[in-house]
C-alpha cells in the first residue's frame, strides 16, 4: 500500500527566505520570564493559561532553545497516537531491530525511547530530549533523524498522557499512528489538529488495515484529514498481518521507511526543521500575547481585591459609628 496525499509532499515544498532567528540568550531570558509568570487567581480561563504556560515552557526549553544552540542536531520525528496503534512495532520495523518494547500489555511505552544513528548520538546526548526519553543508538536509524516512540495520547495513566503531549512539543515532524478500528478517536485527532495549528509538520499512518475495508477506510480518512486542514499530510497504509511477534515484514513498512529516509537527507531534514521552527515562532508569538493578557488580568484582579480589603475596615468602622449614633449599639 502506498503513500497518499492530496498536495505536494512535505519534502518537496520550497521555503520562503528565512527571517533571522532570535539569539539564544534572548530566548533564554524569555524562558525565564515565562517561568516566573503565575496565574494564582481562579479567574475565568486561568486553568487554560496555566496549561498554556507549561506548553510554552516545554516548547522553549526542549525544542526552540536547543535548536538555536545546536542547529545541526537531527530532526526529531515523534511517533504518537492512540493506545494499541502499534507505534513501537512500527519503530522497530523501520529500524530493523527491537529498539522499543512492544507487546500486548498496555501501556508498552512507559519510558519513551528515542532511537538515533551513531553519527547523531553526540548531538542528542546532553540535550533536554535525552532527559525525557531513553536514547538508543542503532545504525538502522536514518542518519539525520531522531525517531521518538511517545506514550499513548489516550493512556489510562495520567502521567503518560501528559508526557505524550509534552513530547509532541519536541517534534519537528509528528507521525500520527492510528488503526482502522481507532482512527475515529477524538483525543488523538484533536491533538493532531492542535499540532498542525502550531506549525508541526505531520504525517499519518493507518496501521493494521484489514484488506476488506481498505478502500472505504482510506476514502473516509482522506476526507477527514481534508476537512481538518490536513489534506497535504502524507498518508501511509499498512495492511493487517494478523497475530505476530517482533517487527513487521520489511515490505510492509518499505514505503514509510523510504519516506523517512528521504526526509533524513540533509536538504529535506533541514527544510522540515526550518518549516516547523518558522511556524513555531508564529504560534509562539500568539501564545505569549495570550499569557501576557492573562497576566494583566490577574494583576488587575489582585489590585481590585487589595482595594476591597483596604476599604472593608473603613466600612466596618463607619457602620459601628452609625449604629452608636442611632442608639442601636
Amino acid at each position: 500500500m502506498g503513500v497518499v496525499t492530496a498536495q505536494p509532499d512535505v519534502t518537496t515544498e520550497v521555503d520562503p527566505p528565512e527571517a533571522p532567528a532570535p539569539r539564544s540568550d534572548v530566548l533564554a531570558d524569555l524562558e525565564a520570564e515565562v517561568a516566573r509568570t503565575r496565574f494564582p487567581l481562579d479567574l475565568p480561563g486561568a486553568a487554560d493559561l496555566r496549561a498554556l504556560r507549561e506548553q510554552v515552557l516545554t516548547q522553549l526549553g526542549t525544542r526552540l532553545l536547543p535548536r538555536l544552540q545546536q542547529p545541526t542536531a537531527p530532526a526529531v520525528v515523534v511517533l504518537g497516537g492512540s493506545s494499541g496503534a502499534g507505534k513501537s512495532t512500527l519503530l522497530n520495523s523501520v529500524v530493523g531491530a527491537e529498539v522499543s518494547a512492544a507487546g500486548v500489555l498496555r501501556p508498552t511505552t512507559r519510558r519513551p525511547v528515542v532511537a538515533v544513528h551513531p553519527a547523531d548520538a553526540p548531538a542528542v546526548q546532553g540535550q533536554p530530549l535525552a532527559e525525557l526519553a531513553e536514547v538508543v543508538v542503532h545504525d538502522g536509524v536514518p542518519e539525520g533523524l531522531a525517531l521518538l516512540d511517545a506514550p499513548d495520547l489516550d493512556s489510562v495513566h495520567a502521567p503518560n498522557r501528559a508526557l505524550g503531549v509534552q513530547l509532541l512539543e519536541t517534534a519537528d515532524l509528528w507521525v500520527f499512528v492510528t488503526t482502522a478500528a481507532r482512527y475515529g478517536d477524538a483525543i488523538p485527532w484533536r491533538t493532531l489538529t492542535e499540532a498542525e495549528s502550531r506549525g508541526i509538520t505531520t504525517a499519518v499512518v493507518l496501521n493494521r488495515v484489514p484488506a476488506g475495508v481498505l478502500a472505504p477506510v482510506r476514502a473516509d480518512l482522506l476526507a477527514r484529514m481534508d476537512g481538518l486542514g490536513l489534506g497535504s499530510a502524507p498518508l501511509f497504509l499498512i495492511p493487517d498481518v494478523g497475530p505476530h511477534e517482533g517487527p513487521l515484514p520489511a515490505e510492509r513498512v518499505a514505503e514509510l521507511g523510504g519516506w523517512l529516509r528521504l526526509v533524513a537527507r540533509r536538504p529535506q531534514s533541514v527544510g522540515v526543521v526550518r518549516r516547523t521552527t518558522r511556524r513555531g515562532w508564529a504560534s509562539l508569538r500568539e501564545e505569549l500575547f495570550a499569557l501576557a493578557t492573562g497576566a494583566d488580568d490577574q494583576v488587575e484582579a489582585l489590585a481590585a481585591l487589595r482595594a476591597g480589603t483596604e476599604r472593608a475596615p473603613d466600612a466596618a468602622v463607619t457602620a459601628v459609628l452609625g449604629a452608636l449614633r442611632e442608639g442601636r449599639a
